[in-house]
């Protein structure tokens, strides 16, 4: 496959309450940067604590996981999977209001700020991490892509993280839900410059 940044997709998914404080922003931040605001949290309360005290990324000096903002490279994640089942103490088919903020590796690693590429889930123990575009080849690509993926979802989990915030001028297209959740983000956007291109992306979600 090709392993070129500008035709690698990546995702970030975040629930809509969120949106509002993105664009206000002008950026999308770090789970380190956002604790302090309140954000409406998607994810394993533990594992998010896990992220930004205990696991670092040593190519990017030693920080924590969490001073990045994650994306995956494929929508559809097993985190959405297991949010979406009410595994993280939101309620079951809590999914439609969470939406996938879609960019390109190129896009982040151009906004000039460290960066890093990990094997698997970034929130594991066990992942492992690299700032050179050569890890690419080492991700499971198969995993990533695969609808059915049990058994290899820390494969399926691999990330680009971003450190400290990225542009919202860096998403190019945001993949929702329904027409609901499409509507409400377009009505979000509609007086800001930049305005993704929003749709449903029914086939993103469980």
């Amino acid at each position: 496959m090709s392993y070129r940044p500008d035709q690698i997709l990546i995702y970030h998914i975040t629930d809509l309450q969120n949106l509002p404080s993105i664009l206000a922003n002008g950026r999308l931040r770090s789970d380190a940067a956002m604790a302090q605001h309140n954000p409406a949290v998607i994810g394993y309360g533990h594992i998010k604590k896990r992220r930004m005290t205990e696991i670092r990324v040593d190519c990017c000096g030693g920080r924590f996981v969490g001073e990045f903002v994650p994306f995956y490279f494929c929508p559809r994640s097993p985190m959405l999977y297991t949010v979406n089942l009410g595994n993280t103490g939101r309620p079951p088919g809590c999914q439609r209001t969470i939406v996938h903020l879609v960019s390109t590796l190129a896009a982040g690693i151009g906004q000039n700020r460290a960066w890093a590429i990990s094997d698997g889930n970034a929130g594991a123990l066990h992942a492992t991490f690299s700032a050179n575009l050569s890890a690419l080849a080492g991700l499971d690509w198969d995993a990533i892509r695969a609808t059915q993926w049990q058994g290899q979802t820390h494969q399926k989990s691999a990330e680009f993280l971003l450190a400290d915030f990225f542009d919202w001028s860096g998403f190019h297209k945001v993949g929702c839900y329904n027409n609901e959740a499409a509507l409400q983000v377009q009505n979000m956007t509609a007086q800001h410059v930049h305005r993704p291109t929003v749709s449903v992306e029914s086939n993103w979600y469980y």
